[in-house]
């Protein structure tokens, strides 16, 4: 019977020091599994801080793409309006050659009246009323193509404005295009993670 105690005895320290184990191990774990919820509590939170961060880079990404299609429509309507203007201004510049030729035409046949009026003047009262005509369709002729030259200025005016709005235009457009392309590079780098 004393040797059954003493197996008992034994068999009891056994489990108990089988005991302190499993409860070391079981603290150990405790442990851990309250790391790793710290851990998975702190993850969870950087995953919606990026999840926000990447719903606002669309959101701007969204904006910048919209003011792209925007400035690219102003663009196009820059340029029609600049290719109207400029069809406009040849087709005054060619109503000017017009004029100018017709002036020429019309100083010869001034010239020539003059002349002839010279050597009929001696004979005949009518040639003063014929240098006031012709002098009156010289002088309409000048005032009509002063008229042309100053619209043709101002047609040019024009050209030069809208070309200086599509240097500008243009310039904002590659600005913002380089932005876009940064932001889209940082839009990769945070979908990657």
């Amino acid at each position: 019977m004393g040797e059954q105690i003493d197996q008992l005895q034994k068999l009891k320290n056994k489990l108990e020091k089988e005991k302190q184990t499993i409860k070391s191990e079981c603290d150990d774990l405790r442990t851990q599994i309250g790391h790793a919820q710290t851990g998975k509590s702190a993850a969870e939170k950087l995953a919606k801080q990026l999840e926000q961060q990447l719903n606002e880079v669309h959101i701007k990404l969204d904006e910048h793409v919209k003011q792209i299609t925007e400035l690219n429509h102003v663009k196009s309507k820059l340029t029609n309006e600049n290719s109207d203007l400029v069809h406009q201004l040849e087709e005054v510049e060619h109503q000017v050659a017009i004029l100018s030729k017709s002036k020429a035409a019309i100083q010869q046949q001034l010239e020539e009246a003059k002349r002839t009026i010279e050597e009929e003047i001696r004979g005949k009262g009518s040639v003063g009323s014929q240098i006031r005509n012709l002098t009156a369709d010289l002088e309409q002729a000048r005032e009509q193509l002063d008229e042309e030259q100053e619209a043709k200025s101002e047609l040019q005016r024009q050209v030069t404005k809208l070309n200086a709005e599509v240097h500008q235009w243009r310039a904002r457009y590659e600005s913002e295009g380089f932005l876009l392309t940064i932001i889209y590079s940082k839009k990769q780098t945070i979908s990657f993670f």
